[in-house]
């Protein structure tokens, strides 16, 4: 399996209850199918995107493509919504660097999982050099992307356009305001990242890289 996110998912959903976290943007990055597939006894999905949006029509025409037809949808930020049941497995793939207040949002994921939590985030090498210089984090290094200057945010511009990536912050420069999600805001090495979940309260069962080393997925306990 070459998704390590499907590969966690198949490991620990069948039988269990499941949230995905996010899963709108491009529709077929959603999660909800493959716990389906592997066997889960609920489905549920919140995402901030606006209950109105074309994207939710796009989702439910996915699901019953799939043949889902009882998957609970929620328009809403995951941490200024309340829950009055926990989640046995929670998913969440390439949210938390857009997301303001990232130890936040890690806490608020820890109190609605019940046993496990499939996290995936982009991440930054520690070194990146290229034509237009050098990069450079410590061990425990955390880029807070809105405080870059030019000179290093024209270092990381070029290596994420050669990624492929449309990174808001990054590739393209922005305004921040607090609350705005489209932004990237924040890209940890990994050992930062797993030291955030760890704070949080989580515990690292198993890890893997993907999209050419610049994401890390997590399974958390």
């Amino acid at each position: 399996m070459d998704d390590p996110r499907d590969y966690f998912i198949s490991l620990v959903v069948q039988g269990k209850s499941f949230l995905e976290v996010g899963g709108l943007w491009g529709i077929v990055n959603e999660k909800v199918s493959v716990a389906h597939r592997f066997g889960a006894r609920s489905l549920t999905i919140i995402d901030v995107t606006p209950p109105d949006s074309s994207l939710w029509s796009s989702f439910r025409s996915r699901m019953l493509e799939k043949g889902i037809s009882d998957c609970v949808t929620i328009s809403g930020d995951i941490c200024g919504t309340s829950f009055n049941e926990t989640f046995d497995i929670v998913h969440c793939s390439g949210v938390l660097y857009h997301f303001p207040n990232p130890l936040r949002m890690l806490d608020v994921l820890r109190k609605v999982t019940q046993e496990y939590l499939i996290l995936t985030s982009a991440i930054t090498q520690e070194v990146i050099e290229n034509e237009a210089g050098v990069y450079r984090l410590p061990p425990s290094g955390v880029i807070f992307v809105p405080g870059l200057d030019d000179s290093e945010r024209g270092i990381l511009k070029a290596y994420w356009e050669k990624a492929g990536a449309v990174a808001y912050g990054l590739t393209e420069k922005v305004t921040y305001v607090m609350h705005d999600f489209d932004p990237w805001w924040w890209l940890p090495i990994v050992p930062s990242l797993v030291a955030m979940c760890k704070a949080a309260g989580f515990e690292v069962v198993e890890q893997d890289l993907m999209w050419n080393n610049n994401a890390l997925t997590l399974l958390l306990k």
